[in-house]
């Protein structure tokens, strides 16, 4: 099987960990699909649905930092307006990935042209977690039983003795038919975030190997 190749580096990235809202803003330890999703409708300058590509990749990075950062609160005024919150401007603590690195896999060749010359910036977290394109190629894939994968997002199963973190949120969302009416998320499902630096060595449906050696989970939405 064909597919196509792309890979990703950035200074930051801030995959971050769903529904932690108040106090350190956590990372996950790889980007979920959403996010994945988002950052190929960046390059491609349009919504990308989830049934439109399969992905798969692989993600490193070299350590989790923290910053300061500021932020400008905002309260509903009496008029019903937004205005700036009467206690002023607060301070959190951030957590972001330093020198993130993305290989990625999708199987619509037809796109390559989109990241050659990408219509938007891809961005890995926040809209300062930019990515520069260094290399995009077509490449052989072949299906394997058993494969070491590291830095990915597997569906968990009960029963498989993996070493990662249980995460549950959406698989993927899509926009209402409203402009700025928000999104809906196509369903929850849990997953196993595996870290770059655990390499298990895993009997999972959906294991594919390039002809370079490298072995990864290519997603299967349901």
């Amino acid at each position: 099987m064909k597919l196509l190749q792309v890979e990703m580096s950035g200074w930051s990235a801030t995959p971050r960990l769903p529904f932690i809202i108040s106090g350190n803003a956590i990372c996950l330890p790889v980007p979920s699909y959403s996010l994945l999703l988002g950052m190929l409708g960046c390059c491609l300058g349009r919504v990308v649905d989830f049934e439109e590509v399969r992905i798969g990749f692989k993600y490193t990075f070299d350590a989790v930092c923290k910053d300061l950062e500021k932020r400008n609160r905002l309260e509903i005024s009496k008029f019903g307006t937004l205005s700036p919150h009467s206690k002023g401007k607060d301070v959190h603590i951030r957590e972001f990935h330093t020198l993130p690195r993305l290989l990625l896999w999708i199987n619509r060749i037809d796109w390559q042209a989109s990241f050659e010359n990408p219509i938007g910036t891809p961005a890995l977290g926040r809209s300062q977690d930019l990515l520069k394109i260094t290399n995009v190629e077509r490449v052989q894939v072949n299906r394997v039983d058993k494969g070491e994968i590291s830095g990915t997002l597997i569906p968990f199963k009960p029963g498989n003795r993996l070493a990662g973190q249980i995460v549950q949120f959406a698989e993927a969302f899509r926009e209402n038919d409203m402009i700025g009416s928000g999104r809906i998320s196509t369903g929850s499902k849990i997953f196993l975030a595996i870290r770059h630096d655990q390499k298990p060595r895993v009997e999972f449906a959906n294991l594919y190997q390039t002809e370079t050696g490298e072995q990864f989970y290519f997603h299967d939405w349901q």
